[in-house]
């Protein structure tokens, strides 16, 4: 431009001239500028130069000033250069605006030089300062020069076809000069302002337009006032010049006091918002773009490095922050800039600079002119933290704005120490938070992290603002054979099985659910907006399915299962606490069997409810509030019919529940240990009732039930033996029955425990044999002289061929070892007659009699039917109608006591 000179840059980040330079240090990370702006620019420099040799045809070019004083070409060309070197700047809204005197020889080559000698000498001139003084690249030369060359153009157009003579004296003259610089000076804001939007450079034309349509009237004045005093009085510019040097000083001053103030201003600001900042992305940002205002740059910028290798590189201009990449060795760069005392404080490189280190970081800063001041942290350089490219290329960075950028380098260096500590200590934090929520050995959420999630999706269902796509699955998984794993292999097979459990666990997965580690080998899944049971269920066939497949660890192929419980809130519950149990209940169904390893809460089946506890609670009172009483199932001998024997059964009536079934109060009691005081209720009663019955002739054997934890009661032979002692009942006639499983669970104990008993007399049963796991040595060790086949068996004997093999099986192994056997649930004549031609000893079953209280077993005793058998001459029992008994559904199995 040649009037007024927004010197906001034309192209951001242009790196130097010396591209020789820059490729030599490797700064082949500086950005580029896009072509298209590049080659709009171009294009726009081709366009005014055309233009202006178009124009050039409505110009006299030989035209000859009036005046006695005619300037040659050469002469232009110093006052172009003297105008180009008068510069004055002017702060607007954060931008600055630098003015020159350039229209000044314009003006004076209108009136005492030729068109041709103005147009060569402005742009020789032009030229020469550019290159020599600027140094500007070939694009940027080029649209300058194409600028000047249509300003002059337009300078001599606009005035000749205004048709006024070049009389320097004339009113009219003045006003056609005026209005001809003016529209020269309007085609250089054209061209600059078009540039300047191209490469993406803030410019506001309306700010520029309206000083220089001050200025431009002004240089005009001025240079018409030194026309007529070189016509009337050449010395007398002189004075001229002498004055505007004064008035140029006297603002340059002004200025100068301004920015100082300005940069007072900026730096309290940048101290006062750098101490406050926490982060260290906060602290880079705030230093570069505080910075940057600061020293009125076009860019600053950051590099950073650590003691791992890596680096980080970020700038500021005027379209906000963005990163740079950086070479692979700046560490080593900035460590050979800043040792041996270089730069150990702020450096102001200038762009006429000739050390080769400082060349070389103006060319890997892409600067022409920068400000360069090392950072630090615990005392070691870590990086570099800069201002290139000072806006306004007539004035660079000078030398007492050093002390100034290294206070504020020095503050960076502070404030990026202080926020990495702060980060590092969040790091910590974070990761042990993390730590507390997850699983140290899976890297799964924990049981809190899966409580936390579960909690919040369960409340989303709950408020009415938020409307779920579907209800919430959890599915409790469990190992299958882990102890196994465990015991044999070790923990660290252990461990390693588990990790591999949960990556393919997580791997069939959708990243919306949640799979954590519950503790142990137990794992959960939560499933949000599920849409279906099918949809959970499916899940949880394919988990178990891929956890079918052997694992192998070091070699070593173990083969693992899992059980899964499944739950869906808000139906099976409507707080985290009761899914979470209902999905463990549905878990331990699954371990039994049920759905195939993978199977849903069933409310009807579920036995831990306040019913549940209700009875827990009033077990160990109902012994002493009455609450229990015995019935009896008669025991038949088989051969004859006649009645050897009762099992004695207790029964509980709940003064609120009423009649409680055994099946579902003798676990209840096992496993809180009130089967120790209900079994002693059952002997005592059962060998009361005995001896009654004894003393009337009827020698009936009665039989008691034990649990597992009556045999691991230290005290149980004694109360046996106590109570033998106060009924007086024949020992013989008393018979204890133990359950296989029981047997089998703990056999040096179990086997040590029966020995004691039956030194006492009394007698021996297996209970449900042929449903545990029992073996033939440990078989002959018990000291036992009964089995009874289990039910199941009895009852299937009629429809499925194999129950008959096994029952035959145990007979056959029974009477070899010298064994009685009892048949217990038989149901139907056909039963009863096959079991006798089986050879089985004793019956009982609901084909025989129900349990019943001891008066109405007298009474059924004495009105059975007897009918002889049409084999053997032995007799077939049935049961007469009778009287009250107790009827229980055959569905129902017996349990315990």
């Amino acid at each position: 431009m040649s009037t007024t000179t927004a010197t906001t840059p034309t192209e951001p980040n242009a790196p130097r001239s010396d591209d020789a330079a820059t490729e030599a240090t490797g700064a082949e990370h500086a950005p580029t500028s896009a072509p298209r702006p590049l080659l709009r620019t171009t294009l726009l420099s081709v366009a005014v130069t055309i233009g202006g040799l178009g124009l050039l045809r409505f110009v006299d070019l030989g035209q000859h000033p009036t005046g006695r004083v005619q300037l040659a070409w050469w002469a232009v060309a110093l006052a172009a250069i003297a105008g180009e070197l008068m510069v004055f700047n002017i702060e607007f809204r954060r931008e600055v605006y630098t003015f020159t005197f350039s229209e000044m020889p314009l003006v004076i080559g209108l009136f005492l030089a030729t068109p041709s000698n103005v147009i060569i000498g402005r742009l020789v001139g032009a030229a020469a300062f550019l290159v020599v003084h600027e140094r500007q690249q070939l694009r940027k030369l080029t649209l300058n020069l194409a600028s000047f060359f249509g300003e002059c153009v337009v300078l001599f157009a606009v005035f000749q076809t205004l048709g006024q003579e070049r009389d320097p004296n004339r009113p009219a003259t003045w006003a056609a000069a005026i209005i001809a610089v003016c529209a020269a000076d309007l085609l250089g804001f054209v061209v600059v302002a078009k540039a300047v939007k191209w490469h993406g450079g803030p410019l506001e034309l309306k700010s520029i337009l309206a000083i220089g349509s001050v200025t431009a009237p002004v240089n005009t004045s001025l240079a018409l006032v030194a026309v007529i005093l070189l016509e009337r009085q050449p010395w007398a510019v002189l004075l001229l010049g002498g004055l505007a040097m004064f008035v140029l000083l006297a603002y340059r001053s002004y200025t100068s006091l301004q920015q100082r103030h300005e940069s007072l201003k900026l730096l309290y600001e940048f101290t006062r918002m750098v101490s406050g900042a926490k982060e260290p992305d906060a602290v880079l940002g705030a230093i570069l773009g505080q910075a940057k205002d600061l020293l009125r740059a076009e860019r600053a910028e950051i590099w950073l490095t650590d003691d791992r290798g890596g680096h980080l590189g970020l700038a500021v201009d005027d379209d906000g922050p963005s990163s740079c990449t950086l070479p692979d060795d700046v560490g080593l760069q900035i460590e050979r800039w800043f040792t041996a005392g270089r730069a150990a404080t702020a450096t102001v490189i200038t762009a006429t600079t000739s050390d080769p280190v400082q060349r070389q970081m103006a060319a890997f800063l892409r600067a022409d002119d920068c400000i360069v001041a090392p950072v630090t942290e615990a005392g070691h350089v870590v990086g570099l933290v800069a201002v290139t490219n000072r806006l306004g290329e007539l004035n660079g960075f000078r030398s007492e704005e050093g002390p100034m950028f290294a206070t504020l380098a020095n503050h960076a260096s502070v404030a990026l120490e202080n926020g990495r500590l702060i980060a590092r200590l969040h790091e910590q934090s974070s990761q042990h938070e993390h730590e507390s929520l997850h699983d140290g050995l899976t890297g799964l959420p924990n049981r809190v992290l899966f409580n936390e999630r579960l909690t919040a999706l369960i409340d989303d269902l709950h408020d009415p603002s938020i409307r779920p796509a579907g209800t919430i699955g959890v599915a409790l998984m469990d190992l299958d054979g882990f102890k196994e794993i465990n015991d044999t292999l070790g923990h660290q097979f252990g461990d390693l099985a588990l990790i591999e459990v949960a990556r393919r666990i997580r791997r069939l997965i959708r990243p919306t659910m949640t799979v954590a580690r519950l503790g142990g080998d137990e794992f959960a899944l939560l499933v949000p907006d599920m849409t279906s049971r099918a949809e959970l269920d499916t899940i949880g066939r394919r988990i178990r399915r891929a956890l079918a497949e052997p694992i192998d660890i070091d070699g070593v192929r173990v083969t693992t299962g899992i059980s899964i419980g499944l739950a869906v809130a808000p139906y099976d519950g409507t707080d985290a606490a009761t899914v979470l149990q209902r999905a463990d209940v549905a878990m331990y169904g699954a371990k039994a069997g049920l759905g195939d390893g993978v199977h849903f809460y069933d409310a009807t089946t579920d036995t831990n409810t306040p019913r549940r506890l209700m009875l827990v609670n009033d077990l160990r009172s109902a012994i002493v509030n009455n609450e229990l009483s015995l019935v009896f199932q008669p025991k038949v001998n088989l051969r004859d019919g006649n009645m050897v024997g009762v099992e004695a059964l207790v029964r509980w009536s709940h003064p609120v529940l009423g009649a409680v079934p055994p099946d579902e109060f003798i676990p209840l009691a096992e496993r809180s240990g009130a089967i120790v005081q209900i079994t002693e209720f059952v002997l005592e009663h059962a060998l009361r009732q005995a001896r009654l019955w004894h003393a009337d002739g009827r020698r009936w054997t009665v039989s008691v039930n034990l649990s597992m934890r009556n045999l691991l009661d230290p005290e149980l032979v004694p109360l046996v033996r106590r109570l033998l002692a106060s009924s007086g009942v024949d020992p013989a006639s008393l018979t204890l029955e133990i359950t296989e499983t029981n047997v089998m669970a703990d056999t040096s104990r179990t086997i040590e425990v029966l020995e004691r008993l039956a030194d006492l007399g009394v007698q021996l049963s297996i209970d449900d044999f042929g449903t545990g796991y029992s073996s033939l040595s440990y078989l002959q060790r018990l000291p036992v002289h009964e089995v009874k086949i289990d039910k199941l068996f009895v009852l299937a004997m009629g429809s499925d061929s194999s129950a008959e093999t096994i029952v035959r099986s145990i007979l056959d192994l029974a009477r070899n070892m010298g064994l009685d056997v009892v048949a217990e649930g038989i149901e139907d004549r056909a039963t009863w007659n096959r079991l006798r031609m089986l050879g089985c000893d004793q019956a009982q079953g609901y084909f025989l009699a129900h349990p019943m209280a001891a008066t109405d077993l007298l009474v059924w005793e004495r009105s059975r039917s007897v009918e002889v058998a049409p084999f053997g001459g032995a007799r077939s029992v049935t049961a007469p109608r009778r009287t009250t008994v107790e009827r229980t559904p055959s569905c129902v199995r017996r349990t315990g006591t």
